[in-house]
């Protein structure tokens, strides 16, 4: 595989409400070299398409079914070769890209970043989710990659975005992958997020990660082992406690412990309200 240059990139973000976020989240990306931004909005209700239109003339909306929905959308509408699924309250680093397009390989088909605050608050919610994601995702080969990622287009073409799933949409896409021996990996670049540091928003977060937990399971369950199964249950609590409390400097151990126990209480409490929920 011949590495991507940015002219071959087309960069997808999906919005809904972030006129707080879009701009720096388009600058970013502007100031990295795609020319190619498209912007699939779930029909906002603030400036976000009209403070997007600075940027871009590639505005579609989508029916605000979801962001698999939107994803798939905004792929159908990029003419270059690969495409960057970004958050609308992600930044782009100036290395961000090249460190990803370095990873790029025949097997390795997928490339995500590290994350972390932009100007986190001064508490202990911020410092403690700093923390976690510095631990959580660090560089390396994963199982599953979630946004911001790059992907060649027609892997995404073929591959669509399950809309049953979700908040497990990116899971669920690499385990489809997976199955015919493609790999993911986690670079040693770095994507900033803006206004992810209050209660609300971290509740939230994790109760429809839990969602998407349960949605995975239902999907599959039938067709996995026993194994399988109990792996799929303690998914929670490995990936966002017994992971990250690992990898945690030894003096913080026992200061993050009552924050790793609040989201996987509120990722099985998501798990568990939303089980009944038809796919």
């Amino acid at each position: 595989m011949i590495k991507p240059t940015k002219n071959e990139i087309s960069a997808v973000i999906c919005s809904l409400n972030a006129e707080e976020t879009i701009y720096k989240c388009l600058k970013s990306i502007q100031e990295n070299g795609i020319t190619e931004i498209i912007l699939v909005d779930g029909n906002s209700i603030d400036s976000t398409k009209d403070i997007a239109k600075k940027f871009t003339n590639k505005i579609y909306n989508d029916p605000g079914k979801g962001l698999a929905i939107a994803r798939n959308l905004g792929i159908s509408k990029a003419s270059r070769e690969y495409i960057l699924n970004f958050g609308c309250d992600n930044i782009l680093h100036k290395d961000t890209l090249n460190l990803m397009m370095e990873n790029l390989n025949e097997k390795t088909i997928g490339v995500s970043t590290m994350t972390k605050l932009l100007n986190p608050n001064k508490n202990f919610l911020s410092w403690s989710i700093n923390q976690y994601k510095l631990s959580r995702y660090y560089p390396g080969y994963r199982n599953v990659i979630g946004t911001p990622n790059l992907f060649p287009r027609k892997i995404l073409l073929d591959f669509k975005y399950d809309p049953n799933m979700r908040w497990s949409d990116d899971a669920d896409l690499c385990d489809r992958l997976s199955l015919i021996g493609y790999k993911f990996k986690i670079s040693n670049a770095f994507v900033y997020e803006i206004g992810s540091d209050n209660i609300k928003s971290l509740l939230n977060r994790w109760k429809e990660y839990g969602r998407g937990d349960s949605k995975i399971y239902k999907k599959y369950y039938k067709d996995w082992t026993f194994k399988r199964k109990i792996k799929s249950l303690l998914h929670p609590l490995y990936v966002d406690f017994i992971l990250p409390i690992s990898k945690i400097d030894f003096k913080y151990k026992a200061v993050i412990l009552p924050f790793l126990l609040l989201i996987v209480f509120i990722r099985y409490y998501g798990w568990l309200i939303y089980s009944k929920e038809k796919n």
